[in-house]
């Protein structure tokens, strides 16, 4: 069965075939046990007569598809693994009461307690009592009926996810610079073809090691705190204080502007906002810049040289220069260096960020964000509440307003005038999220928790139910890899029994709150209304099937008719 791994954004394509009982089947599912690491549970643990049958393994092997080409790292090698893991839940667990242990009920049990305690903190507190939180790693199927789910059904604003956590300062800087937010405006052949990259607080070559393969070492340079792998295979090391990107970003757009390397006649006819970003560099001289970020200045100067001068240049930023206070005018100031240059819009140049997560892209687009429609709409624009709203058989005036986002989503919970009530998708906050011990009290202090897992995370064990789903190998739908590029993933085998996946959860929840006929089951189903409500929308899926997916190796958006070729 061709495929994806599941892990990064690259989604490299792989192919999954069942192995025949033996050895090496025992031996890998010995392997599995290391994995989670959560300790003995209900419906798991070592020996567990949990459904999984640890010999029925599936092999991986490596396919030609365009990001990979036949390569894979051992994330990719693994990531069976977790299919046979003894860890798995296959039962729904619940809590008789909130000073009890999880215990196992069943489906129909599990999902009524939670339609009744939805229903009944809905009406002693309203609609916005009741929160969603996804993540990053679900399907584009699985993040849009979610975030129809909190408008249709709920009809809550309380909704959120884990990417909040990573992109969003990335992405709120290409929206203000380019009105779009994707993280590689341009496939990754372009990059093995650039003859200068500056990559800002990312290394690739352990997070993501496939990609180094488009990377040159004569045409690389990384800003980076550490001498990681990825600077080992760079040219130039830019060794920035932690914290610093901002000075340094504004530094390299100095030296841009004092030695005239910057592309005025493209400046005056793209761009607005230059006397303002003037401004700001011009108080950071190379020699300031030093001082502040610990970079030589000719290593400043060199950099700047080396993106002036080559015919097809590209500034890339990752988490590192990203994930500070000021994120979002950090990779501003890379991308207003780059604007400077003339790079975006130019064949084989221009400014990325390197997406993360396996459907960090995808995962952004479609709903499930505080503030979005599906098709990277913005909830409070008028015609765009008109629009969706029309897909869903809806009045536009029932939509909820935007609500908080993430970090501030999790911070209300429980509280007088925030949430009662949380449902968790793909997600595990009370390890990922910033503030983590606060946000664990915040998660304890809810009236009810919900959360859907494949094992009993550190999140599920306070929850007061919990509702065990499919993983990647065990369900179709798309992703979007870093590129924009629409990619199918493949079921290869069933769940476990009892186990039941994200789309037939909300199917389940909807049903019991009276609107089950507008949340369809099958992922195909799902895709052909995403692709009518994402009409129009910044990221048009409206022109993507399942059918040209897998005749083209993947789509990538826009693509606003089935006659486009979509837009790499």
């Amino acid at each position: 069965m061709e495929t994806h791994c599941p892990y990064c954004a690259l989604q490299c394509g792989m192919a999954l075939s069942r192995s025949a009982a033996g050895e090496g089947a025992e031996s890998r599912a010995s392997r599995s046990a290391g994995v989670g690491a959560f300790g003995s549970q209900v419906g798991g643990g070592a020996g567990a007569d949990n459904g999984v049958d640890a010999r029925a393994t599936l092999e991986i092997s490596p396919r030609n598809f365009p990001v990979n080409q036949g390569r894979l790292c051992q994330k990719g090698w693994t990531a069976a693994d977790l299919l046979t893991s003894p860890e798995r839940l296959t039962t729904p667990l619940a809590r008789p009461r909130k000073d009890a242990p999880l215990e196992p009920v069943g489906w129909d049990a599990a999902l009524d307690l939670i339609a009744e305690r939805i229903t009944t903190i809905q009406q002693r507190h309203g609609r916005d009592a009741v929160a969603l939180f996804g993540g990053g790693g679900l399907t584009n199927e699985k993040a849009y009926a979610l975030g129809k789910f909190a408008r249709v059904a709920l009809r809550t604003r309380n909704i959120d996810y884990n990417g909040r956590f990573c992109m969003s300062s990335a992405a709120a800087a290409s929206i203000r610079a380019f009105g779009v937010d994707r993280g590689l405006p341009f496939p990754l052949a372009d990059v093995a073809a650039a003859d200068a990259v500056l990559l800002a607080g990312g290394n690739l070559a352990e997070t993501m090691p496939p990609i180094m393969r488009y990377f040159r070492p004569e045409t690389l340079m990384v800003a980076d705190p550490r001498r990681t792998p990825t600077v080992a295979q760079a040219s130039l090391h830019l060794p920035v204080t932690p914290g610093t990107d901002l000075a340094l970003a504004l530094g390299l757009l100095h030296i841009a502007i004092v030695e005239g390397l910057v592309d005025e006649s493209y400046v005056d006819q793209r761009t607005a906002g230059y006397d303002g970003a003037r401004a700001a560099a011009m108080a950071c001289w190379p020699e300031r810049v030093e001082r502040i970020t610990g970079v030589p200045v000719a290593q400043q100067r060199e950099t700047v040289e080396r993106l002036a001068g080559a015919n097809r240049a590209m500034i890339l930023t990752a988490r590192g220069a990203e994930q500070h206070s000021k994120g979002t005018d950090t990779a501003t100031a890379f991308i207003n260096l780059a604007l400077a240059l003339g790079l975006p819009g130019r064949p084989g140049s221009g400014y990325g960020t390197v997406t993360g997560q396996g459907n960090g892209q995808g995962g952004r687009e479609h709903g499930q964000k505080a503030d979005q429609l599906p098709g990277y709409r913005k909830l409070d624009d008028p015609a765009a509440r008109e629009h969706v709203a029309a897909v869903w058989g809806v009045d536009p005036d029932d939509l909820p307003p935007p609500g908080p986002s993430a970090y501030e989503l999790l911070d209300q919970l429980g509280t007088a005038a925030g949430p009662k009530a949380l449902l968790l998708f793909a997600s595990n906050p009370v390890v990922s999220a910033p503030h983590s011990s606060h946000v664990t009290a915040r998660l304890r202090s809810l009236d009810l928790l919900v959360v859907s897992d494949i094992v009993l995370s550190e999140s599920a064990a306070l929850a007061d139910v919990v509702l065990p789903t499919a993983q990647w190998a065990e369900e179709d739908g798309t992703m979007t890899n870093l590129e924009g590029r629409v990619i199918r993933r493949r079921a290869a085998t069933t769940p476990p029994d009892g186990v039941r996946d994200d789309l037939r959860i909300l199917h389940g929840l909807a049903a019991r709150l009276g609107c089950g006929e507008r949340f369809p089951v099958e992922p195909e189903t799902v895709f052909e209304e995403l692709r009518r409500a994402s009409k129009g929308g910044p990221a048009d899926y409206s022109g993507i099937s399942y059918q040209r997916i897998d005749a083209e190796d993947g789509v990538f958006w826009p693509c606003p008719d089935p006659g486009h070729p979509g837009t790499p």
